[in-house]
C-alpha cells in the first residue's frame, strides 16, 4: 500500500505531530486508512490532550485498503522533516511473512542526494485514540468565523507574555494573568465576541497555526471543564486551560508602587551572575541587597569575607521621600531565573518595589516600559540594617570615581597643551 500526502498539507502534518509528547515512553500516533474516501486520518496525543487531522490522499496512492494501526510517536513526529518542501510525503505500508507490519519511507539527502530507508514497525491500534474520534463527533460546539478567531489571537498576542488571558464577552474586557496576579483592561469596542475565551500561550500558538493551515472559514469551539476543543474541516485539537477555576475567582489587587528604577537589566544580572559563579560562599548564602534612592540604584552583596557594591546605571528613578534611600533584601537565585531573552527592552527594564494589601513586598520586573503588570516578580523585604555600610561604600565609590574623573581631565588638558605647543590640531 502506497500513501501520498500532498506537499501543501505539510503544515497540517507539522501541527498535528507537534502534539506528540515523546517524553512518554508509550507515546504513539494512530493511522486510519479509508479506502472509499481515499483518506488518511492521523490521531496524536495522550488523554486528554488529543488531536487529529484528515488528509485526502493524492490520486497516485495505490492498493489502499481499510486498516488501522499505531506507530511510535518519535517516528511520527519526524515525518514532516524527512521530506523537502517541494516533496510530497510518500509512505509505504507492508506486511511481512510473519504477519507483522511496518510503515516505511525513503529520505533523500538535500546536499549529497543520498537515500535513507526508514522503517517503523506498526503496533496494535491505541484504543483511546479511537474512543476520542467517536466522542469528538458528538461534541456540542459553538461556530465562530475564522476572522473573529484571528482577531482574538491578535488581541491575546498583544498582551504577551501571560499565563492566562481572557477575552470576556459579558464584561467587554480583557483579563491578563502574569505571575499569579491579574489585571483588567477594556476590550476594544470593535470586537464582537460570540463567546468568552481564555487563552494560554500554547493555545495562542495552536490557533495561529490552525488559522494559517486550514481551508475552513469557520472554527468550531467546545469547552469541557478546563479543556478547549477546536474543530475545523481537516481535524481538531484539544488544549488545556489549567487553573481556569482559580483564575475566574481572582480580582485585580490594589497595589502601591513604593519605588522604581529604569535600568539595564543585562548589566544588573551580569553583576549578580558574576558573584554567584565566582564566589562559592555567595552562591551558598543566596543573599543580596538592592539600594534605591531618589537619584541612584545599587546592588550590594555582604557575605563574609566580601563586601561588594555595584552602582547600577539608571535612566530614571523614583522613591519614597527619604534622604538616605531604602535597602531591600532578595534572593539572587530568584532574580537570575528571570530570562532576559523574554523581555522586549532588557537594556531599559523597569523594576518596581510593589506593596500589596496584605503588606507583602515584591520586586516586579516588567516586560517593557509601557506594561502595567509585571512580567515576573520575586519576593523582597525591606532591611535597613546594612544601610549605613552601603551608604559609606557608595560615598567611597563616588569619591574614588570623582578622583578618577579629575585625573582623566588633567591628562586631557596636558595632551591638549602638548599638541598646541607642537602646532598640531587636537
Amino acid at each position: 500500500m502506497k500513501m501520498i500526502i500532498p506537499r501543501n498539507k505539510k503544515e497540517l502534518l507539522k501541527n498535528i505531530t507537534e502534539n506528540i509528547d515523546t517524553r512518554y515512553a508509550d507515546s504513539s500516533a494512530t493511522v486510519l486508512i479509508n479506502k472509499k474516501e481515499r483518506s488518511l486520518t492521523l490521531v496524536t496525543g495522550q488523554k486528554p490532550l488529543f488531536a487529529h487531522c484528515v488528509f485526502i490522499l493524492d490520486k497516485r496512492s495505490t492498493n489502499l485498503k481499510d486498516t488501522t494501526f499505531s506507530i511510535d510517536g518519535s517516528y511520527a513526529k519526524q515525518l514532516p522533516y524527512y521530506f523537502a518542501s517541494n516533496q510530497d510525503i510518500e509512505l509505504g505500508f507492508q506486511t511481512s511473512s510473519t504477519n507483522s507490519s511496518f510503515i516505511e519511507l525513503f529520505q533523500i539527502g538535500l546536499k549529497d542526494n543520498q537515500a535513507t530507508l526508514r522503517r517503523c514497525e506498526c503496533s496494535d491500534t491505541f484504543k483511546e485514540h479511537l474512543t476520542y474520534l467517536e466522542d469528538n463527533k458528538k461534541l456540542p460546539t459553538t461556530i465562530v468565523s475564522k476572522s473573529v478567531i484571528e482577531r482574538i489571537v491578535f488581541e491575546s498576542t498583544e498582551h504577551m507574555p501571560f499565563e492566562l488571558c481572557e477575552l470576556d464577552k459579558k464584561h467587554q474586557r480583557i483579563r491578563v494573568q502574569r505571575d499569579g496576579k491579574v489585571e483588567d483592561k477594556h476590550l476594544p469596542n470593535d470586537i464582537e465576541l460570540p463567546i468568552s475565551m481564555v487563552m494560554t500561550p500554547e493555545i495562542t500558538k495552536q490557533l495561529t497555526d490552525l488559522c494559517y493551515s486550514t481551508n475552513s472559514n469557520e472554527i468550531e469551539i467546545a469547552q469541557q471543564g478546563e479543556l478547549l476543543i477546536f474543530k475545523v474541516n481537516e481535524g481538531s485539537v484539544t488544549s488545556s486551560v489549567a487553573g481556569l477555576n482559580e483564575f475566574h475567582t481572582k480580582t485585580p489587587e490594589k497595589t502601591q508602587t513604593l519605588q522604581y528604577a529604569e535600568l539595564d537589566f543585562h548589566a544588573f544580572k551580569k553583576e549578580l551572575r558574576h558573584c554567584f559563579i565566582a564566589y562559592g560562599v555567595i552562591k551558598k548564602a543566596n543573599d543580596a541587597l538592592l539600594y534605591l534612592s531618589h537619584e541612584e540604584a545599587a546592588i550590594a552583596v555582604f557575605t563574609g569575607p566580601y563586601k561588594f557594591v555595584y552602582r547600577v546605571t539608571v535612566s530614571k528613578v523614583s522613591s519614597e521621600k527619604s534622604n538616605n534611600g531604602s535597602l531591600y533584601r532578595f534572593s539572587p537565585r530568584d532574580l537570575l531565573s528571570i530570562k532576559i531573552k523574554d523581555l522586549i527592552g532588557a537594556t531599559s527594564t523597569r523594576l518596581e518595589i510593589i506593596k500589596y494589601q496584605n503588606g507583602e513586598l515584591k520586586l516586579g520586573v516588567y516586560y517593557s516600559l509601557e506594561d502595567k503588570l509585571p512580567y515576573r516578580s520575586i519576593a523582597i523585604e525591606k532591611n535597613e540594617s546594612e544601610l549605613p555600610s552601603v551608604l559609606a561604600m557608595l560615598e567611597s565609590f563616588n569619591k574614588n570615581q570623582g578622583n578618577t574623573q579629575n585625573e582623566k581631565q588633567e591628562v586631557q588638558e596636558d595632551l591638549f597643551a602638548f599638541y598646541a605647543d607642537e602646532g598640531e590640531e587636537y
